[in-house]
């Protein structure tokens, strides 16, 4: 017995070795061995874009507006939409750039000036004293932290808690809140500097009453470009894989030894942790790898995307507000945070 294991340690750097040639050979003839294998031993490489719990808190919105905003490249002097990607160049395997204009344009900012809604339409706020992520409604947070602001559900009470000095997005108060709409979600948020508490408890009280309270205020409103979208997935096929240092410079010696061509680029906030690959449709043996990382259950982004898209359309058509001031059309990427 000790003599056969003796013997199968020894033969196990020649059967590596004889893996390793026939893999490589496998390569060769348009066989992703090693991304396979990856895959297989890997399942962390898969990662979802499950959307946060609700809450009232803006920052809990995905800005899909802003993807592609941050380059894979390490060159501070590269514009948005400039992504870093690998090839076989004949004689090696290097790194390119490319520039894909579809990034400066895939998140749209309207601005809509003196739009007009109700206290009941917000749904949240971009900052509080208290913890917005750990509440599900503006209800809930006054009910549990300002139970005195609402001791009384009366015209009075409801006046007072208007009155307060930090609720800014009236006139007299400098407006220097505004709202904003992000129409793949479709909530309304008051980007506010103060007063959340006093807020969400005017509009507990107004709603009880049904009092409408009529607010007016620059209304931010952030949209994905449908045609930005189609053009990228015309070009590629686009998923999205863990960016865990082992598993992302794994993949990158898959695809080299493969000599598959690929472009990368950051995902937005809450998905940091993941990056999106871009495999373009011109390339054969990037299809290949399109078709492994399909199999293997690795997600879609541009099929998440353009579901995204679906979803903005609906909120588009139950949005129930309208304005007779023209909106302005701002094309800076990102806008207002």
């Amino acid at each position: 017995m000790r003599a056969r294991n003796e013997k199968t340690r020894a033969a196990a750097p020649i059967l590596g070795v004889i893996r390793s040639i026939t893999d490589s050979i496998r390569e060769q003839f348009g066989h992703p061995s090693t991304l396979i294998q990856l895959l297989a031993r890997q399942p962390d490489a898969r990662v979802n874009l499950n959307e946060p719990e609700l809450c009232i808190h803006a920052r809990s919105i995905t800005r899909w507006d802003q993807l592609g905003g941050a380059s894979g490249s390490c060159r501070s002097d590269v514009p948005r939409g400039v992504l870093t990607g690998w090839k076989w160049g004949g004689e090696s395997y290097h790194g390119f750039l490319q520039e894909r204009a579809e990034y400066a344009s895939i998140g749209q900012r309207t601005i809509t000036p003196d739009w007009t809604c109700d206290i009941s339409d917000v749904h949240g706020f971009s900052g509080s004293k208290s913890d917005l992520f750990a509440f599900r409604s503006t209800d809930e947070m006054v009910e549990r932290n300002s139970r005195d602001m609402i001791d009384e559900i009366s015209l009075a009470k409801l006046e007072k808690n208007l009155a307060h000095d930090q609720i800014r997005i009236f006139p007299d108060r400098g407006a220097s809140d505004f709202f904003a709409r992000y129409q793949w979600d479709g909530r309304l948020w008051l980007m506010n500097d103060g007063g959340s508490h006093h807020f969400a408890a005017a509009k507990y009280i107004a709603t009880r009453l049904g009092r409408p309270v009529p607010l007016m205020g620059s209304l931010y409103t952030y949209s994905l470009n449908g045609a930005a979208i189609a053009s990228l997935r015309r070009d590629f096929e686009i998923f999205v894989i863990s960016d865990d240092p082992p598993i992302a410079n794994a993949f990158l010696d898959a695809l080299k030894a493969f000599k598959a061509t690929w472009l990368w680029h950051d995902m937005p906030r809450p998905f940091g942790a993941t990056r999106a690959i871009l495999l373009p449709r011109s390339e054969r043996r990037s299809m290949r790898v399109a078709a492994e990382l399909r199999d293997a259950g690795i997600l879609d982004l541009g099929s998440h995307l353009t579901g995204l898209l679906a979803r903005q359309h609906t909120s588009q058509e139950m949005a129930l507000a309208a304005t007779d001031v023209p909106a302005e059309r701002d094309h800076s990427p990102g806008g207002a945070q």
